[in-house]
């Protein structure tokens, strides 16, 4: 993918936005898309299924939200491949381009109707995100990146906090209903506890990642999150100057849930990995 050189003209936001590639323009537009697709069906009744211990739930609104997304992308990539959520089977990630999808991140905020949920798409290329995007359905707050063009929120460039103090920072810290990511959740809370500053949960890690890229939060740690729920935010946290690692520290895997992200505006870094293992 040919990664455009930055425009000079000024976006509706005030703020000078990069071109896009026909890949990103795609991925918006299929975002928007399902995005029309959920606030369609907010707010009303839904069938909940249970998928599993491990996967969550999932409503009808996911399913035909993935639907759009493919449909949209395919029109203009015929032969793409997809990693979805909501497929009944993943396919084995190998170097080829592959769209990673989670067409409503968050889905039991939305079944509970409350707003905090999101749609991610991510374009990967030899197992690393090239292309993300997550979008806000209930704001049309619109997160995106391309790889070494910087990150953007609403056409306005966006870059992390610059706060270095733990005690004056916004953690993001979930936790989990299965059972042995619980488990770490709460030893990740117990670690953090005396040095963190404000704790915040909001139950969307895709939106997790965008609002730490745009400097709302400060620092966002999860155990078992899915590469469907972190490939787009990856990349935008990257773009907006952020340090992503797991919890030794080490380059953090997208595709094994057996790490735990630990995400940072870069200034506290150091100082959460020195908590985490102590």
């Amino acid at each position: 993918m040919a990664l455009l050189l930055a425009s000079a003209g000024r976006d509706g936001c005030g703020g000078i936005e990069m071109s896009k590639s026909k890949e990103l323009r795609v991925a918006i537009a299929a975002a928007k898309a399902a995005g029309k697709v959920i606030m369609k069906h907010y707010g009303h009744l839904h069938h909940i299924k249970v998928k599993s211990a491990r996967l969550g739930i999932v409503t009808e609104t996911d399913l035909k939200a993935q639907k759009k997304i493919k449909a949209v992308i395919r029109k203009t990539f015929p032969n793409s491949l997809f990693l979805a959520e909501e497929d009944k089977e993943h396919p084995r990630i190998s170097n080829q381009a592959t769209w990673v999808v989670d067409p409503l991140d968050g889905t039991k905020n939305f079944s509970r109707g409350i707003k905090m949920f999101s749609v991610s798409i991510a374009l990967v290329k030899n197992k690393k995100p090239v292309v993300g995007v997550i979008l806000d359905p209930s704001t049309g707050d619109l997160f995106y990146a391309e790889k070494g063009s910087g990150a953007y929120l609403n056409g306005k460039k966006i870059h992390v906090s610059n706060v270095t103090e733990m005690k004056k920072a916004i953690f993001d810290l979930p936790l989990s209903t299965r059972a042995g990511v619980r488990k770490n959740h709460i030893a990740t809370l117990k670690k953090m506890f005396n040095s963190m500053g404000s704790l915040r949960t909001i139950g969307s890690a895709a939106l997790r990642s965008g609002f730490l890229s745009a400097g709302w939060f400060d620092v966002y740690i999860e155990s078992g999150v899915y590469p469907w729920d972190i490939a787009a935010g990856i990349l935008l946290l990257k773009e907006a100057g952020g340090k992503i690692t797991n919890s030794k520290g080490k380059p953090f895997k997208i595709f094994s849930i057996h790490d735990t992200i630990v995400a940072t505006n870069g200034k506290l870094h150091k100082k959460v990995l020195k908590e985490l293992n102590k």
